[in-house]
């Protein structure tokens, strides 16, 4: 066990790497989507072929998370989150050099299978190298790196697109996860001594929580509307305006801003409503979204604003799902948590592939109907749950 003056000398070196993994897995995570006629048109195919790569590493993440990320501390923290970076250096030089579609899908499947064991290792090392007190503000900042992946790392991506050529975007993701991997390598190790066998009734068990499966059905819907819409938005807007890959990266830019606002200013907010509350209200405001979406995609500015908005308002849905999902089973928090980092990716795999097939076929209105009404449909099944008479009784006797 490390003492307090060993956790605080590596604070400075080991949150910012951190939070630069979490940066690098966010950005290719997001980074194909403004570039996704680019990739086609290099692979003379059609974007909805190219968009089973993000339906792969979905897919990949989900299975990863909730396979593999149970065995983390059976392994070693440090051990898994180093060899995970490792994959994931590879996946995505795999990715730039990929001479085929096939090849991109299955390294972007291998990038997902890494991204489900960095995420929940470098948020379980962020409470290794805390200062003793600090370990949510350490956390926190870790957690930052997904804005700074949508601030900044989509919108790099989509310029050096621009430049260079999309090959070149993978490469420099490449090159900021070894950078991040040197930083990584001072973290301190942890290991279960005894830890208990893992049976696959255990990782379901909560499952039979209280709340837990109607949050999990609304984690679903808002993760699939998502990354549905996200991966087709920029594709339609390039379409309709006739836009680079760079001018399209900063819908990523302004949906990051609003996502990091509403991080600093949304705290109060919560409070005074109650989570309970305000989980439907913000799901209710990201269903209107997708509705503006339809006639804002004529104009970039419009998008720009309503990006904004999209983002501030997927922060604390964010938030609020994992605060509620955390409350549920305390004791038995990294469990339910784990089958929350499945669900998402699940999501975003199952999202992306129905939402290819209804952009292809049907038009980006019919997606954005779809993804609004699924979106919709959930905050009123929370609404109800969270918030109705059953809800209350059960509250008030617990």
């Amino acid at each position: 066990m490390q003492n307090r003056s060993n956790r605080s000398s590596r604070t400075p070196s080991s949150v910012p790497a951190l939070m630069f993994a979490v940066s690098v897995v966010g950005s290719n995570g997001l980074a194909l989507s403004p570039i996704l006629s680019d990739v086609a048109r290099s692979f003379s195919t059609s974007a909805l072929t190219i968009s089973t790569a993000i339906s792969a590493y979905g897919a990949a993440t989900a299975a990863s998370a909730f396979f593999l990320a149970a065995r983390i501390d059976r392994i070693g923290i440090r051990r898994s989150l180093l060899g995970a970076m490792v994959a994931l250096i590879a996946a995505l030089a795999l990715s730039a050099s990929a001479p085929h579609w096939i090849v991109l899908t299955l390294a972007q499947a291998l990038a997902g299978a890494a991204a489900g064991v960095i995420l929940p290792a470098a948020y379980g090392s962020a409470s290794l190298v805390a200062p003793p007190g600090q370990e949510a503000r350490t956390l926190g900042r870790v957690i930052a790196g997904w804005s700074v992946s949508l601030v900044a790392g989509v919108p790099l991506s989509a310029l050096i697109s621009d430049a260079v050529g999309w090959r070149a975007t993978y490469g420099v993701l490449a090159l900021c996860a070894a950078i991040a991997l040197m930083g990584l390598r001072k973290l301190p190790e942890r290991r279960a001594l005894n830890p208990a066998p893992l049976r696959l009734s255990r990782l379901l068990a909560p499952l039979s929580y209280r709340d837990v499966p109607i949050l999990l059905l609304g984690c679903l819907a808002f993760s699939s509307a998502f990354y549905g819409v996200y991966a087709f938005l920029a594709d339609h807007v390039r379409t309709l305006l006739g836009l680079s890959a760079g001018q399209v990266g900063f819908i990523a830019f302004a949906y990051g801003a609003g996502f990091l606002v509403a991080g600093i200013v949304g705290a109060p907010l919560i409070e005074r409503v109650g989570p309970r509350r305000a989980l439907p209200l913000a799901l209710g405001v990201i269903a209107l979204v997708y509705l503006a979406l339809l006639p804002a995609a004529h104009a970039l500015a419009a998008v720009l604003a309503i990006a904004a908005l999209w983002g501030a308002a997927s922060q604390l849905s964010l938030n609020l799902l994992v605060l509620l999902l955390a409350r549920a089973r305390p004791e038995e928090r990294g469990a339910v948590l784990g089958l929350n980092t499945c669900t998402t990716y699940l999501g975003a795999s199952v999202g992306t592939a129905v939402a290819g097939t209804l952009y292809t076929h049907a038009g980006f209105d019919t997606l954005g109907l779809c993804a609004s009404a699924a979106v919709g449909t959930a905050a009123l099944g929370l609404h109800w749950r969270l918030n109705g008479r059953r809800a209350t009784r059960g509250e008030a006797t617990a």
